[in-house]
């Protein structure tokens, strides 16, 4: 266990020992800190000379370097920067604008034939807008840009992002750790009410394969302890058509899915099975029967639940990592220090995974505009996303762990999240997410059961799929 004091001592040396590290090359022996004197010869004849990055507001990390939480980090993309400039003889535009302006601003610039921006940082969901527009070109299209190296992510990510003939729309880019990996379905929890409340810590119990249901709803009964309205402790927040990100974290943990394919039917719902009613009975009883979750009334904040996590209302807080990443007051990375802690969902009877966790639509991925010129910036990717200066290929793990978690076995439970999440086929159902989420909360409220909520979303699922 670290204390503040020699976490800031150890960032230190290992800042300094990555500034000291050996120069790596890509498999062709590539790396952009050499020195060309050929010129790059473009073939759409459609490149600028500026090429252009618009990221959304974001919690974590950008390809802003201005906007970066971490001066080090900042700096060394800067750097990055200069020497694509040099190499490529072009300048570099990275810009973070407002969530939700970047899809708008693109059909407007594709229409007056304008190169709003080469690659976005966007949300899942705003990617598949912008895809299903037509206004997005595969990543397979681009020249010395092979999607299938993991450079460019894990698998996970980019079953996320493949949508049609197998085309890829969005991927990460995993050295920079810029924006960092985000993923759905993660638990965090605040060791001091477990410890107050004499609870064994999950991250124990994860290694010694007792973190279930059971455990967790152990511990959720034992922390709520109920004095008036704002005041004592609950588990978490109460599950609703606003907040359900537990809900589909239960079902994800239990191996329930929303779609199957067949290439003669098409889309199949999978809600309709033991695994999602299973967990919509357990987490709806929990609920109803325990009386352990604090019921937001009303709030000014953007995220609620995560307020009431920050203030100590609640001990556990089911989210997407990118909370994790933030140096925001009113988010819990810097708010209570170690005792702040992460894992993934406890595992369900029937789950069969390798983490419960998950890809949805609130993740982050790159994006490549259809205005761009093809035969360059496949080129202009791989140098700006090669390891940073004097980094290696695990140089962007050393970093997030120094930076984000206070404990090593929560990261490399991060990075196992990461390495083996799978899509939850969020973006296939974006028009059925609403009425989705209304019936589910019906099931937690006790107005429906879990079977019935489960037949009325076949229709709707296999109705309104992709």
């Amino acid at each position: 266990m670290k204390n503040i004091v020699s976490r800031l001592f150890l960032c230190s040396l290992l800042i300094i020992f990555s500034l000291s590290a050996c120069d790596v090359r890509s498999a062709d022996a590539y790396h952009p800190n050499d020195s060309y004197t050929d010129s790059v010869v473009t073939k759409a004849g459609t490149f600028s000379g500026i090429f252009r990055i618009k990221t959304e507001a974001s919690d974590s990390l950008t390809l802003d370097p201005d906007s970066s939480v971490s001066s080090v980090r900042a700096d060394a993309m800067k750097a990055r920067y200069e020497e694509v400039e040099k190499l490529f003889n072009c300048t570099i535009e990275a810009r973070q604008v407002k969530t939700g302006n970047i899809a708008s601003t693109m059909m407007a610039s594709t229409a007056a034939a304008r190169n709003y921006a080469d690659i976005f940082q966007l949300s899942a969901a705003s990617i598949y807008d912008m895809y299903k527009g037509g206004y997005l070109t595969y990543a397979q299209n681009l020249e010395e840009f092979d999607i299938k190296d993991e450079k460019w992510g894990y698998d996970g990510q980019k079953d996320m992002m493949t949508f049609r003939n197998g085309e890829t729309y969005g991927f990460r880019n995993l050295y920079w750790a810029a924006p960092l990996a985000s993923v759905s379905g993660v638990l965090y929890y605040n060791s001091d009410i477990l410890d107050q409340n004499v609870q064994p810590i999950p991250a124990e119990l994860y290694e010694q394969g007792e973190w279930t249901w059971d455990a967790f709803a152990d511990m959720c009964v034992a922390v709520t302890h109920y004095v008036s309205d704002r005041q004592g402790t609950f588990a978490f927040v109460t599950p609703t058509a606003e907040y359900p990100a537990i809900i589909h974290a239960a079902i994800n943990s239990n191996g329930g899915r929303r779609l199957s394919y067949d290439p003669v039917t098409g889309y199949k719902c999978e809600y309709m099975n033991y695994n999602t009613i299973d967990a919509l009975q357990w987490l709806g009883e929990l609920v109803r029967n325990n009386k352990i979750t604090y019921t937001i009334e009303s709030s000014a904040s953007e995220r609620p639940e995560v307020e009431a996590f920050v203030n100590f209302y609640t001990a556990f807080l089911v989210s997407d990592s990118s909370v994790g990443f933030s140096d925001d007051e009113m988010f819990p990375m810097y708010t209570f220090a170690e005792s702040f802690r992460w894992t993934e969902f406890p595992a369900g009877p029937d789950f069969s995974g390798k983490t419960t966790a998950y890809y949805s639509m609130n993740d982050q991925f790159l994006a490549i505009s259809n205005t761009v010129d093809i035969g360059i910036t496949g080129k202009i990717l791989n140098a700006l996303f090669e390891p940073l200066d004097k980094e290696d290929e695990n140089g962007w793990k050393e970093y997030v762990e120094r930076n984000f978690f206070f404990y090593s076995e929560d990261y490399e439970r991060y990075e196992n999240m990461i390495k083996n999440a799978v899509s939850d086929d969020s973006l296939l159902t974006m028009k059925t997410n609403l009425s989705e989420n209304d019936i589910f909360a019906a099931v937690i409220d006790g107005v429906k059961t879990p079977k019935e909520a489960t037949e009325q979303l076949i229709s709707v699922i296999e109705g309104l799929a992709g």
